[in-house]
C-alpha cells in the first residue's frame, strides 16, 4: 500500500514540476514579448470598398508583419459570408504604434464582425488577437 501511495505522489510530481517550470517560463517571456491589439471599431469606406482596421502593435527586432483577417456573416451583410485579408509591415523598435491594416471589402455592410491580427517579427517571434468588431459605414 505504502509503495502505491509513493508511486502515485512521484507520478502526479513528474506531471506537475514540468508544467510548473514551463508556465515560469512563459511569463518571464511573456513581459516583453510582441504584442497585438485590435481596435473596437473599424471603418468600412463606401467610395473605395475598403475596410481599415486600426491595431496596436508593440514589439522588438528590427521589423515584422501583421495580417489581420475580417469575416462578417448574415444578418450583418446581405451575403451568407463576407471575408478578407490585408498585410501590413511594421516597425519592431519595442515601442507601441498604431497601425491601419487596409482590406479589401466587398460584401461588407455595416455592424459587426469577427477579426483577427497575426504578428511576426524579424526575430521570428510572434502574437495574435482576436475579437469582435464593429464596422461602421463612412461616406468618402
Amino acid at each position: 500500500m505504502k509503495r502505491i501511495r509513493m508511486l502515485t505522489v512521484l507520478g502526479v510530481l513528474a506531471v506537475v514540476l514540468p508544467i510548473g517550470l514551463l508556465q515560469g517560463v512563459a511569463k518571464a517571456n511573456g513581459g516583453g514579448g510582441p504584442q497585438v491589439t485590435i481596435q473596437p471599431q473599424a471603418s468600412y469606406i463606401l467610395a473605395s470598398a475598403v475596410i481599415d482596421v486600426g491595431l496596436n502593435v508593440k514589439c522588438h527586432g528590427g521589423s515584422g508583419e501583421v495580417v489581420v483577417n475580417v469575416a462578417q456573416s448574415s444578418p450583418q451583410t446581405p451575403y451568407p459570408v463576407a471575408a478578407g485579408s490585408g498585410p501590413q509591415t511594421v516597425v519592431c523598435d519595442g515601442q507601441t504604434h498604431s497601425v491601419a491594416v487596409t482590406i479589401a471589402g466587398f460584401g461588407f455592410d455595416a455592424g459587426t464582425a469577427s477579426a483577427t491580427a497575426d504578428l511576426t517579427t524579424d526575430s521570428l517571434a510572434g502574437a495574435h488577437a482576436q475579437r469582435s468588431i464593429k464596422i461602421v459605414v463612412v461616406n468618402g
